[in-house]
């Protein structure tokens, strides 16, 4: 089973919990509704909070310096080792004298300001300046982090820095149907482009960036590294060309000493420290005004699974279902279509449970596609879409039965397969009411205590996660007791509901 442990995990991962009942661990939801993600540390916490609350000493990502203000920068005196990869994505000189490099989110808006500035300084100073993106994303906050892999997305097409720029034009719109109207705008190639995103390909860069970052002790955005010298908030071209100024004396000074151009910041980083960057201005008092705050502030709370001993009003409803509309045993099973175990329960036992008995057992699937499986969200709008034709289950056995990465053009490839109006469910891939359907049963799942994937609830009895033989001997006891209603003279389209007239209403579920 693949876990919805509500609790903060510090590296995405999936977990043997028991042998007899694998299940993988979801992402942190924090109380009044917002989510976390695995990977999370502790910058959701503090960082966020910085970038909302930072005094304008510091110009956090959400707070805007006032127009006449003049910047209160200060560089640490203390060089702080920043290394470099092979595959970043940089502006100006391979052989600079001053490499800058930027954290940024491109829903952060003094991060946008900050790259306007940038543009200009590597116009200013052509082969002396290099600077470096990377990526700094709110863990959790789906959306920016779309929008870092559409950026990677589309520098695997050549077009980095204009997906860079668009993006920070776009003004905090970062929804899927605008990354793609951009990827359509910059001539890329946007099955290419979607597949990227659908399937993570790209999340590894993201994180990557993420992790060097809170090992340096960014806390707040924008935060960049001149030389490894640290510069925090945002600062206007005058003060950025009298920080690079001083740095280029300091570089030419290494250069007349016979260091090699090429070799300038590697000269810098080998005496760089490795101790996290110090404290940016005002931010000890932002910690205590943060810690007087703390009972308002939003924490991780872990959900409280169902009680086995009880049913619950979890019932097909709307969701994609099979078998006969008035068959004595309803089963609601919670999907997420990259589980192993969801396939494993699927195609060892209860696929075929129901599927030899369609008279005597309806089945509906929520999803529930878990954070820790990128491609799994895509898989579940593919499924819904191609229900929308009338074949979700078509589609569901081909995604169920599907080895190896999985993407939007695999979906595409299917629907073809399966003989759809491509066109049509290429559109419904990306229609806003699936995204809610899904968004829908998650809640459901929330609400209700799903703890993992798979997750079943049979006549409102739950079950989570696989273990051979033990769904199926579930089934058979509701079989049986259906059986007793039945010859009781109760109706078949009844018989659910007489079982679970005394179910825990939703009203009273386990999580408010």
């Amino acid at each position: 089973m693949v876990e919805r442990n509500l609790a903060k995990v510090e590296v995405a991962s999936s977990s043997l919990v028991s042998r007899s009942r694998p299940r993988f661990t979801r992402p942190a939801r924090l109380a009044g509704g917002a989510s976390t993600h695995p990977g999370s540390g502790t910058w959701l916490g503090l960082g966020l909070a910085l970038a909302l609350l930072v005094p304008v000493v510091v110009t956090g990502c959400r707070t805007d310096p006032e127009p006449d203000a003049t910047p209160r920068i200060r560089i640490d005196g203390e060089r702080h080792r920043v290394e470099l990869f092979p595959d970043d994505q940089a502006l100006g000189s391979a052989t600079p004298l001053v490499t800058v490099v930027v954290f940024t989110d491109y829903a952060c808006p003094p991060c946008g300001r900050t790259w306007q500035v940038m543009d200009n300084l590597v116009e200013d100073y052509g082969d002396d300046l290099r600077v470096v993106y990377r990526a700094f994303t709110v863990p959790g906050l789906q959306r920016g982090e779309q929008a870092a892999e559409a950026a990677y997305a589309a520098g695997a097409q050549g077009k980095f820095w204009e997906m860079h720029r668009s993006l920070f034009a776009q003004g905090g719109e970062l929804d899927r149907p605008s990354l793609r109207a951009h990827a359509e705008a910059l001539g890329l190639d946007v099955t290419r482009f979607l597949d990227d995103l659908d399937t993570g390909a790209h999340s590894g860069q993201r994180v990557r960036h993420r992790r060097q970052a809170k090992a340096l002790g960014v806390s707040g955005l924008p935060a960049s590294f001149v030389n490894g010298l640290y510069l925090p908030g945002f600062a206007d071209e005058a003060t950025w060309h009298g920080v690079i100024d001083e740095e280029l004396r300091r570089a030419r000074e290494l250069v007349q000493q016979g260091t090699p151009r090429a070799e300038v910041y590697a000269s810098f980083m080998k005496s760089a420290s490795t101790k996290a960057v110090g404290a940016a201005p005002g931010e000890q008092a932002l910690r205590e005004q943060l810690a007087s705050r703390s009972a308002a502030s939003p924490t991780p709370v872990k959900l409280v699974a169902p009680d086995r001993s009880k049913r619950y009003a979890v019932r097909v409803g709307n969701a994609p279902a099979s078998g006969a509309e008035d068959a004595p045993v309803e089963v609601v099973m919670f999907f997420d279509f990259r589980c192993p175990y969801c396939k494993s329960a699927w195609q060892q036992e209860l696929g075929v449970i129901v599927r030899s008995q369609p008279e005597g057992i309806r089945l509906g699937v929520r999803q529930l596609p878990l954070d820790i499986h990128p491609e799994a969200r895509g898989a579940a709008l593919a499924s819904l879409a191609a229900a929308r034709q009338d074949r979700y289950w078509a589609m569901f056995d081909a995604l169920v039965g599907h080895e190896g990465p999985l993407g939007r053009s695999d979906f595409l490839a299917y629907a073809t397969k399966l003989g759809l109006d491509v066109e049509r469910f290429a559109r419904d891939l990306d229609d806003p009411a699936l995204a809610q359907q899904i968004a829908a049963d998650v809640a459901l799942a929330d609400h209700v205590g799903v703890t993992g994937t798979p997750g079943f609830f049979i006549n409102g009895r739950y079950y989570s996660g696989f273990a051979p033989g033990v769904l199926a001997a579930m089934v058979e006891e509701e079989q049986a007791l259906a059986q007793q209603q039945l010859d009781a003279g109760i109706p078949r389209h009844q018989v659910v509901d007489v079982i679970m007239q005394g179910a825990v209403p939703e009203a009273e579920f386990p999580n408010r």
